[in-house]
């Protein structure tokens, strides 16, 4: 990313293109999601904090080879919010430092005189030109305040036409939802009332734990028939948590090596996908006998 990109991205965070429909779903942690056609946008990179379990991705859009085109969306717990006017007038605050930005090297090409609304977000956009390169750049900032989610997205592309950049971002967004606590909560306990776990010991080593040291070597599933997904299997140990994840066959084998011998008593957690997609963990302990 080039300085001039980077000056409007950080500026911007501080402070007629026609698709088709949806046929690819994506969750994002803690409480939001996308629909969206993947003939148009692909998923690629993903940023996760643990501490927080939240999440964040990286898509791109593929329906103009000439343009390169990045959408961060980012999800985080629901703060409380400022009124909409005054969350209005704080974001286009930060339009009026990039104005005194301009200089010999970088002009303002378009910039939005008011925030637009898209699908409930509060989005501000500008077109700028780097004179030394030759080159133009688009970024628009969105952010989206709820009871349910406090979400932020940001658009960069090598597009000059705002409106044009702005179809883009309408049709990404048009696919966004935000689910509730109670939704979640609902779902979480069903889940936990459904299932409990069960670990067996197998003689099966796979090709991951061929060279490894172990001492144990399980497999992670439920007693009663799965109707949910397996999203992973996060064994405690000594230094944290190790995730495994399910095979093609959506079995999970895990391994451990231990230092103690005698009975040993381990800790994990198996996670599994509720209906909308977020991660439901449900805690399970077992022992073994390391001779």
């Amino acid at each position: 990313m080039n300085k001039f990109i980077t000056l409007l991205f950080l500026t911007l965070s501080f402070s007629s293109t026609k698709l088709s429909g949806q046929n690819t779903y994506k969750f994002i942690e803690p409480n939001i999601s996308i629909s969206y056609d993947s003939n148009y946008f692909k998923i690629g990179q993903r940023y996760s904090n643990t501490f927080y379990e939240t999440e964040a991705y990286d898509f791109s859009y593929q329906g103009d080879s000439t343009k390169k085109v990045t959408i961060h969306i980012k999800a985080a717990q629901p703060i409380e919010f400022p009124p909409k006017q005054l969350r209005d007038s704080l974001i286009l605050a930060g339009l009026d430092e990039i104005k005194n930005a301009q200089n010999d090297t970088f002009s303002i090409t378009s910039i939005d005189k008011k925030v637009r609304d898209i699908n409930d977000f509060s989005c501000v956009g500008i077109v700028g030109y780097d004179k030394v390169r030759k080159e133009y750049a688009t970024i628009i900032s969105g952010y989206h305040f709820s009871d349910n989610d406090n979400t932020e997205i940001s658009f960069m592309s090598n597009g000059k036409d705002l409106d044009k950049e702005y179809a883009i971002m309408t049709a990404f967004l048009n696919g966004f939802k935000s689910y509730s606590k109670k939704e979640a909560d609902n779902e979480d306990e069903l889940i936990k009332s459904k299932y409990s776990v069960q670990v067996v010991p197998t003689q099966t080593v796979i090709d991951n734990f061929m060279y490894r040291p172990k001492t144990y070597v399980g497999i992670v599933s439920t007693k009663q028939p799965l109707q949910h997904k397996i999203s992973e299997v996060r064994l405690t140990g000594s230094i944290g948590q190790e995730i495994f994840t399910p095979d093609d066959n959506g079995v999970v084998y895990i391994i451990s090596n231990d230092k103690e011998k005698g009975t040993v008593v381990k800790k994990g957690e198996l996670v599994l996908l509720n209906s909308f997609g977020k991660k439901v963990k449900l805690p399970f302990t077992f022992s073994y006998d390391n001779k």
